[in-house]
């Protein structure tokens, strides 16, 4: 299984089966909830590797991350349209959109043990606009 990750709406940035390592999907309500709440919060947490490369042969797209996650609230890009795809087998079989996500939390691990970094980054649908997230599976071959 491997996922890609395509984020628009500010400096585009793709990620491929190379680099995402795990996507988790969070519908939350409010933990003091006795019945279904409409206050529903919808996240989406995503870890990969950060490749470095020496000489900038590839472009880093962690750092178009990093930078959207300092982004402010009064600047029209802090929502983006994140768009992530479940591959098995070379084919999709989900696919997530959240067309106005924003950063809730950034991290990047680095050591000098390995060479090879790793990042996660947890994204948040705006609330007003939550009815506007896709879920989609049962693809065709």
């Amino acid at each position: 299984m491997g996922f890609r990750v395509k984020i628009t709406g500010g400096k585009d940035v793709e990620f491929n089966e190379g680099i995402i390592t795990g996507v988790q999907f969070v519908s939350d309500t409010p933990d003091n909830a006795n019945a279904r709440s409409t206050d529903l919060g919808v996240m989406m947490k995503i870890d990969g590797r950060i490749n470095f490369s020496l000489g900038a042969e590839v472009e880093d797209s962690t750092v178009e991350l990093a930078n959207w996650s300092l982004m402010p609230s009064d600047q029209a890009d802090c929502y983006r349209n994140v768009q992530v795809q479940v591959i098995n087998g070379g084919q999709v079989v989900r696919q997530y959109t959240y067309p106005n996500a924003f950063v809730m939390s950034y991290t990047e691990d680095l050591n000098d043990e390995e060479g090879v970094g790793s990042f996660s980054i947890l994204l948040k649908q705006k609330k007003d606009l939550t009815d506007k997230i896709e879920l989609k599976g049962n693809f065709e071959a």
